[in-house]
């Protein structure tokens, strides 16, 4: 009985919840290679190399953690490192990760106080920038540019070192 109300309940909280959100981004460290941890501030089970241009889908961001969703990580050759198992998968902080904007014909883009094209704007910009994400809610990102803190649709965003998205 306990069981069957357990799987009750997880299938209402999925239902409700909804799939985990995700953001394709890159590894932009200019501190050398990249530590990947078994949990927020957890221990480190293994790195990507500075020499190689990393990209991967990361979700259920925590406090500026962001997991890698599965093992949708690889390098333009398609190399995967190994990592020691984790249970709790494997995990990277905002200030290692890059998108960049895809305002590639001069586009205006702001970022926003809110997750909401009706937010105080926070700061406009036209060039294209790297931006760091923070965290994700529906179709908007928080990120930072080291200055300016703000929400942007997710559609501006790309998360490939190599190309513009376009």
């Amino acid at each position: 009985m306990k069981r069957t109300f357990l799987t009750i309940v997880s299938l209402i909280f999925c239902v409700l919840v909804g799939k985990a959100q995700t953001l394709e981004v890159y590894i932009n460290d200019a501190n050398g290679d990249t530590n990947v941890r078994n949990a927020p501030k957890g221990a480190v089970v293994g790195k990507f190399t500075q020499d190689e241009a990393w990209a991967m889908v990361v979700e259920t961001p925590q406090n500026g953690w962001w997991r890698i969703k599965g093992d949708s990580y690889a390098n333009p050759e398609g190399e995967t490192p190994q990592f020691k198992a984790s249970k709790n998968g494997y995990w990277l902080h905002y200030s290692v990760l890059g998108v960049g904007t895809r305002n590639y014909g001069g586009q205006r883009l702001t970022l926003r106080k809110n997750p909401s094209s009706n937010a105080e704007a926070v700061y406009s910009f036209k060039e294209e920038l790297v931006l760091r994400p923070i965290d994700i809610k529906g179709t908007w990102v928080k990120v930072t540019d080291g200055k300016h803190t703000g929400w942007i649709e997710q559609e501006w965003l790309c998360g490939n070192p190599l190309t513009n998205c376009s």
